[in-house]
């Protein structure tokens, strides 16, 4: 036992002995890319709906942001503008469908025309019900407003179509399955049925509606030898 008046001192080690041992601060960790994919796409079919509901002028980022579940915080930590989401809404809901078709690949023997009927023609089958046609039409409705709604059309879809619809107008030209060869040069007349069955199934006559399917494979069989295979060809095969 020390003696009365004497210093008690600690060394060093013990002292760190006593020490509460230090607590880790763990790193806080966003959502996992999963996740953030799902959100993302949660968010541009919200804004899908909304605009095919709302329109582009009066849908409105808050109301995306109420459809998906989420803060308006939330929302932009994804998209910075409304005119974001509606790229994504191009990409994700109507570009897709033009892709999908490109990469499709023309089978052995298999004529141009025959290809067309093939993999292009269901999805103009769908083309009401997909939303695609509610999308193109507020795009001409509300194209001279807002022109960056065409812009964003034309370059998801309108520009990566056409440049398609001439690469096989040219190799069918080549094959001599074509019966114009003008459209070479004007290959939107593919995709002219689109655009009457929108205008007049909306606007001109609603109540006796066009069948944009149908009317895409007739403009087909009248520009293409379409039998469905290469040794087959002929005019009267349509």
């Amino acid at each position: 036992m020390p003696k009365k008046g004497t210093s008690i001192t600690f060394s060093s080690g013990d002292a760190a002995a006593d020490a509460p041992a230090p607590v880790r601060q763990r790193t806080p960790r966003g959502p996992s890319p999963q996740k953030t994919e799902a959100t993302r796409h949660s968010i541009v079919d919200a804004a899908f709906a909304e605009f095919l509901e709302q329109g582009y002028a009066r849908g409105t980022t808050a109301s995306v942001a109420r459809r998906a579940g989420l803060s308006k915080v939330t929302l932009f930590r994804y998209f910075d503008s409304k005119e974001s989401l509606f790229d994504a809404v191009m990409q994700r809901h109507i570009a897709s469908a033009a892709l999908a078709l490109q990469s499709s690949t023309l089978q052995a023997d298999e004529t141009v025309g025959a290809f067309l009927l093939r993999t292009v023609a269901p999805a103009m089958d769908e083309f009401d019900r997909s939303g695609r046609a509610a999308t193109a039409r507020l795009v001409v409705t509300e194209g001279l407003e807002f022109p960056q709604l065409p812009r964003m059309y034309r370059q998801h879809v309108l520009q990566p179509m056409l440049a398609h619809f001439r690469t096989l107008a040219e190799l069918a030209q080549s094959r001599g399955e074509l019966k114009d060869a003008r459209l070479q040069t004007v290959p939107e007349l593919l995709l002219g049925p689109l655009w009457l069955a929108m205008a007049h199934n909306t606007v001109l006559q609603p109540e006796a509606a066009l069948n944009t399917g149908a009317l895409f494979r007739m403009q087909v069989q009248l520009l293409f030898d379409c039998a469905p295979q290469r040794a087959q060809a002929s005019p009267e095969a349509c």
